[in-house]
């Protein structure tokens, strides 16, 4: 029987020194805010880029038909014809296009993307 006491005394000492220390009296309840704050953050990034690729979408479409209708209009804008136009929008619009995917490309690696290190 005593062996068995000596150890239980033993392990009840360890399990003393063990107990971690915290500086707070409420270390606990601000770690689960910050948890949580971090969920909320994460879950409106979510849904932010969701919208970030409608709008892009949103977006292509309305370039590309334009970019179709621009050289068949025949009117003129302060006596310039807007087929003179075409080529400088569907420049312009070519990079707007891959810079921004680009950019949503770069947030769903950053954000979205277990990182897996070995």
């Amino acid at each position: 029987m005593e062996p068995a006491t000596n150890d239980d005394k033993f392990i009840h000492e360890i399990m003393l020194k063990s107990k971690l220390q915290v500086p707070f009296s409420d270390f606990d309840d601000s770690v689960m805010h910050i948890i949580n704050l971090k969920k909320l953050k994460l879950f409106s990034l979510k849904r932010e880029f969701r919208l970030s690729w409608v709008f892009f979408i949103l977006g292509s479409v309305f370039g590309i038909a334009i970019s179709a209708i621009l050289p068949t209009i025949q009117s003129s804008i302060m006596g310039l014809p807007l087929n003179k136009f075409t080529l400088p929008f569907q420049t312009l619009f070519a990079f707007l296009f891959i810079s921004q995917l680009d950019n949503l490309l770069h947030i769903y690696k950053k954000h979205f993307l277990k990182k897996t290190y070995s």
